[in-house]
């Protein structure tokens, strides 16, 4: 599809300027159609007729050789510098050769501070980047606004709330809250306005309308609207039988909140998120959540898309999937011994050399007597083998089992660790497990913690695989060898589906026919770009179920910043790819969202029809996991009939908790 219908120009202006030669005639679109892809304005040029060479842009901003690099585009694919000139004093550009008929042309060009655009329903301006210190940031703003409602602010593309910043519409100065982290260096900041509440350009006697201040009776919308911390409206229990019970109260329905629950590794990386809908409780084993044994910190959280959010206080939970052999977790981080603890005689006995040397004791052993002494920050423990009388700083103390050698390894009572430092150790006797806490550490519950680490993945492996009722139902279709493309959305609310999937692959690979290749899209937002993820990232075809497992072990849903999502052009990406692929399979495309796709210029170059009409000529049979109504099932639905054998499934179906284990 073209990304804009132009006009033609009549060939009696082309008799009337004759002698100016057809290829020097500048020719423009219709109207002019620029937007933001990312960083960078998109601006759309007339199509190519085959013959003329030069074509002219308009913009708002002031381009030039010095401060902007323009990038050519035909056909989507970019044109050598060398074969174009630009003309940056008469906004155009001159081809080498002419462009063929039909040809679509666009110019990219970089955003810098003083840009402008439109957007939608606004306009956005550029604002300086940010240096790791400023909060405050002027805007060239060359309008008369007659108001300053609905205006809103981004940093690196991110939506900021509107109570962390305020706009001086007397300075057209923008002033970030303490409550807001300060951009970093080289950090993008756009700034929108409403294009209703531009009334004109500026004479120098005109005044700028002041941004109104709040007055007493009508109070600013608070931060959070959702109580956080101890006052958070909900709460995780765990109880006997390792069941876990969520219980979050209906206060936590707020519009535009979405509630989970979270839960991170000993690292601080997020491996699960799981949706919980307030006013209901539910329990579950923690054996469903399809983690290895391990330390976890379980979280309630409500977030929206402002990034406004609230949770509760993280706790420690423990997972161990084999009770009789205990496990032992200092600070949160599971230890491994050449011994492991013991129960002898009722009473559970440790390694003193192992716990008390991860707790930075220096531990010395005295064959002759039989002895062992620990110090440790002004603390000297001294106990002997076969005594129930140890010594702590020269003071007698009785331990309720003697110390004793398993193993080579000198084994003391677990209540001895906490009267010898004065750390937290507790006995969790359902879990089969000791944890040990000399500092219980904070754990942050924001936005920014739960971006996995570098180079880490969303999910820990648990070592087994997972049946998925829906998969498996996909593959009771699949008779024969076929070329299979995950196209899956990426945004911040996809975080539990993204684990479902992650968890049950292996087990839909190895259920379908020998012979079949897999591949994976992943798409956000057009008006997404975070942490130098673009839109639309492709993993190659392969057969290996391992590598498969691990491509969607990079994925990590964030960002998002409207409903509807970049759905058509990764789709339509995955129809080229499967097209490309040499490949006698049969093809197929199975498709994952919980939202609405863009469907109309400037946020997509193609429409439900387009792409249902392709996947029917291709012959490529189309299954997807998403909402069972409102507008995404509206719109998918069509892509699942354009095949006979297509089949929609319902995405609140896709949790980790329905999965057999």
């Amino acid at each position: 599809m073209k990304f804009r219908k132009m006009l033609l120009i009549s060939f009696i202006s082309i008799f009337i300027f004759g002698n100016l030669g057809l290829h020097s005639v500048i020719v423009h679109a219709a109207d002019s159609l620029e937007f933001r892809e990312h960083d960078d304005l998109i601006n759309i040029l007339k199509d190519g007729d085959g013959e003329n060479r030069v074509f002219g842009f308009t913009t708002k901003n002031k381009l030039t050789a010095s401060n902007t690099t323009l990038r050519l585009y035909v056909n989507a694919i970019e044109v050598d510098s060398k074969d174009y000139v630009v003309d940056y004093a008469n906004y155009s550009i001159t081809f080498n050769k002419a462009p063929d008929r039909g040809a679509e042309i666009h110019i990219k060009y970089g955003i810098i501070p003083g840009f402008e655009w439109e957007e939608g329903a606004n306009m956005g301006f550029a604002l300086p980047e940010g240096d790791g210190s400023t909060r405050n940031f002027p805007v060239s703003l060359n309008y008369t606004l007659n108001s300053t409602k609905q205006i809103s602010l981004s940093i690196d593309l991110t939506k900021v709330a509107t109570s962390r910043f305020t706009f001086n519409a007397t300075t057209n100065t923008v002033t970030l809250s303490e409550k807001q982290q300060v951009p970093h260096s080289g950090a993008k900041v756009y700034f929108y306005i409403p294009k209703a509440s531009i009334s004109s350009k500026p004479s120098p006697s005109e005044e700028v309308i002041e941004s109104p201040s709040p007055t007493p009776n009508k109070p600013s919308e608070p931060l959070v609207q959702i109580p956080t911390g101890e006052r958070y409206p909900g709460s995780i229990t765990i109880r006997s039988g390792n069941t876990i019970t969520i219980k979050l109260s209906e206060s936590a329905s707020v519009s535009g909140y979405t509630s989970y629950l979270m839960v991170k590794n000993a690292s601080g990386q997020v491996v699960r998120q799981i949706k919980i809908e307030p006013g209901k409780t539910f329990s579950f084993s923690l054996r469903k959540m399809g983690l290895p044994t391990g330390g976890y910190y379980f979280y309630l959280k409500s977030a929206n898309q402002s990034g406004e959010l609230s949770a509760s206080i993280p706790q420690f939970v423990i997972i161990n999937h084999e009770p009789t052999n205990i496990q032992v977790f200092i600070e949160g981080e599971k230890q491994v011994y050449k011994q492991p603890p013991t129960n002898f005689k009722g009473s559970v006995l440790v390694p003193l050399r192992g716990i008390f040397e991860s707790l930075g004791a220096d531990v010395k052993w005295n064959s002759s007597t039989q002895t062992v002494t620990a110090i440790r920050e002004g603390r000297t423990i001294v106990l002997t083998i076969g005594s129930k009388i140890a010594y702590i700083n020269g003071v007698a103390v009785t331990l309720s089992a003697k110390p004793q050698i398993i193993n080579g390894v000198t084994m003391v009572p677990l209540r001895f660790v906490s009267e010898a430092f004065g750390g937290e150790v507790e006995w969790h006797g359902e879990a089969g497990s000791v944890t040990i806490f000399l500092n219980k550490p904070s754990i942050p519950t924001s936005a920014e913690s739960e971006e996995p680490a570098s180079g880490a993945t969303k999910t820990t492996e648990s070592g087994s695989s997972s049946t998925s009722p829906i998969l498996n139902n996909i593959s009771k279709g699949i008779n024969t060898p076929s070329d299979i493309i995950f196209v899956i959305d990426v945004t911040a609310s996809m975080g539990e589906v993204i684990d479902y999937i992650k968890e049950t692959v292996k087990s839909f690979v190895d259920s379908v026919p020998a012979g079949s290749n897999f591949a994976v899209i992943t798409y956000r937002d057009v008006n997404i770009y975070r942490n130098g993820d673009y839109n639309l990232k492709f993993f190659d075809f392969t057969q290996d179920k391992d590598k498969l497992k691990g491509d969607l072990n990079t994925l990590v849903a964030s960002g998002g910043g409207d409903i509807r999502e970049s759905g058509l052009e990764a789709i339509n990406l995955a129809t080229n790819k499967l097209s490309e692929f040499s490949s006698d399979n049969a093809k197929r495309i199975i498709f994952i969202t919980d939202a609405p796709v863009h469907e109309s210029l400037p946020l997509s170059s193609f429409s439900i029809k387009e792409i249902a009409d392709k996947l029917k000529a291709d012959e490529i049979v189309f299954d997807a996991i998403a909402p069972s109504d409102g507008d995404a099932y509206r719109q998918i639905i069509q892509l699942v009939k354009s095949t006979p054998d297509g089949v929609l499934y319902d995405i609140k179906d896709a949790s980790v908790l329905s999965l057999n284990k």
